[in-house]
């Protein structure tokens, strides 16, 4: 019950215990398992990749290597049923399927669905990586590290009290906001709600009025347009992660990190920004 309780977050503990979720999702999720090891956007030390393994693999997503393959997967056939795993539009065309249906497939649905994504297919190279193959297989020890930590640190700091409070705080809290960003805002809102400003296969969309909060993951639209830049602030928006991954560029943990040139984003540009289009091709 402590656990429980512990759940229901103080306007004092919020101060701290929010920036901490969403800054180590956005490390977890968007510059390791998406835009490093999924898209390349960088180069990392190889001490700083274990560290990034890490920062993913505690998400409780999904495993490394099977993460990056399912992503993999959508880009290649975005929003085309049956090919892309998660896709809002799985279940047709129609507003209420989709903002039903369609939003629950692409959150909780597509998990439980079987359709395994080949390892060896769409993540080929990190099965040769002998570290990558190790916290993949190991997903599911390194996930409970990731929740028990913060309970045995909390727990020396101040006995059982302290303990859950930091498993509700810095684990489960942490683990459900990833997982709600993940996958209900971006996998689903972010591919049926929102603008669109560049020339792009599929349906992603931006939502930038939740761009601060996401830490710039609600670019997502900006991001398909330009897949391997590291930071989706490519036209004038605000990217928190340029400052966080500005900082690893700047202690030498990253290096040759890829951005669009003016060119390539003026080469794409709508004439306006418009909602959702699709246009029937596969996706990147």
């Amino acid at each position: 019950m402590l656990a429980v309780r512990f759940m229901f977050i103080s306007p004092w503990d919020l101060a701290y215990v929010v920036p901490v979720a969403f800054i180590a999702n956005a490390i977890g999720v968007n510059t390791a398992y998406h835009m490093y090891f999924t898209h390349g956007a960088f180069q990392a030390k190889p001490s700083f990749r274990v560290v990034l393994a890490v920062f993913g693999t505690i998400l409780c997503q999904d495993s490394l290597i099977q993460w990056v393959a399912n992503h993999k997967r959508h880009h290649r056939h975005v929003d085309v049923p049956d090919r892309d795993p998660h896709t809002p539009w799985q279940f047709g065309e129609s507003n209420w399927r989709v903002y039903t249906v369609g939003l629950f497939w692409a959150s909780v649905g597509w998990k439980y669905a079987r359709r395994s994504t080949s390892k060896a297919y769409y993540a080929g190279s990190l099965l040769k990586d002998p570290v990558l193959r190790f916290f993949d297989k190991h997903f599911v020890v390194v996930s409970y590290l990731g929740l028990m930590v913060p309970f045995a640190v909390g727990y020396a700091l101040g006995g059982w009290q302290t303990g859950l409070k930091g498993f509700a705080y810095f684990g489960a809290f942490r683990v459900f906001v990833g997982y709600a960003f993940t996958e209900l805002v971006i996998n689903g809102f972010c591919h049926c709600v929102g603008s669109r400003k560049f020339a792009t296969k599929g349906r992603a969309t931006n939502i930038s009025s939740l761009a601060m909060l996401s830490m710039g993951t609600t670019l997502h639209h900006n991001h398909h347009a330009f897949p391997q830049s590291l930071s989706t602030a490519v036209d004038g928006e605000i990217d928190p992660m340029q400052w966080i991954n500005g900082f690893f560029a700047k202690c030498g943990w990253i290096s040759n990190v890829v951005h669009p040139s003016a060119a390539d984003i003026a080469a794409k540009k709508l004439a306006e920004t418009t909602g959702p289009r699709y246009d029937g091709a596969l996706g990147r």
